[in-house]
């Protein structure tokens, strides 16, 4: 009796929404409606959640490119509430960041994933890429132990206005979660926001002058400071076999 295949049908979910969270380029655009038709497939999603995702892709499919990169870094790299770096939600600047890195990287490795030298390996496409090449349940139990911080990330969006909530809600409903929390909900519509040029110019003012050293940097190159949300996790890299 031959041994059944893993599922995989999270596979091409998961790379369309690596593709949609990355930095916008030529390609994502001209690829826009086929990301579309991937998403809308999506299980778990209500029709309003499905229009939703449909108007945010095609949208930015048909902006002008430089409006719909300066909209990405305004969204993502202002400020650390919303960062695409998992490992930020969970240590901020502390010295257990960098193993946990590498410990990552290394899993990235075993399972084949070769990622460019230039990125960190908790940025959320590269982790939703190492995940779409895992077994379904594999990368659900991955994608899981996420759960909280990419609920945090979808409410704050979405407080925000930003349509790259739509993004979070696919990620969430395919792994089974609740997109919106009544609890974090309302965090999101009490907490201060970190990307208003008040809170940015309190980061700066408070940040301890380092001399010799290096911090680490966004990916516009900017430094961040702060401390992690609380109550977040780290992944584990230990798993089920396949994970």
């Amino acid at each position: 009796m031959s041994a059944v295949a893993p599922s995989c049908e999270l596979a091409r979910p998961l790379q369309a929404l690596a593709r949609l969270l990355d930095y916008p380029n030529a390609t994502l655009q001209q690829h826009a409606a086929e990301l579309v038709d991937i998403l809308q497939a999506s299980a778990g999603l209500s029709a309003s959640e499905r229009a939703a995702i449909a108007e945010f892709v095609t949208e930015l499919g048909e902006r002008d490119l430089l409006d719909a990169q300066s909209d990405y870094l305004e969204t993502f790299d202002r400020g650390r509430k919303v960062s695409l770096y998992v490992f930020e939600h969970i240590y901020g600047e502390s010295r257990d960041r960098g193993p946990a890195m590498i410990e990552l990287k290394r899993a990235y490795h075993e399972h084949g994933l070769a990622i460019d030298s230039r990125e960190l390996p908790d940025f959320l496409p590269v982790f939703l890429e190492f995940c779409a090449q895992l077994p379904d349940a594999a990368a659900h139990d991955w994608l899981a132990e996420t759960t909280h911080i990419l609920q945090r990330i979808r409410v704050r969006l979405v407080e925000r206005g930003s349509g790259y909530a739509s993004a979070f809600t696919v990620l969430l409903r395919l792994i089974g979660a609740d997109p919106t929390p009544v609890d974090l909900t309302r965090m999101a519509s009490r907490e201060s926001r970190d990307d208003t040029p008040a809170a940015i110019d309190a980061v700066w003012m408070e940040a301890p002058v380092s001399f010799g050293g290096t911090q680490p940097q966004t990916r516009c190159g900017a430094t961040r400071q702060g401390a992690p949300d609380s109550d977040t996790a780290a992944p584990s890299s230990q798993h089920a076999p396949g994970g």
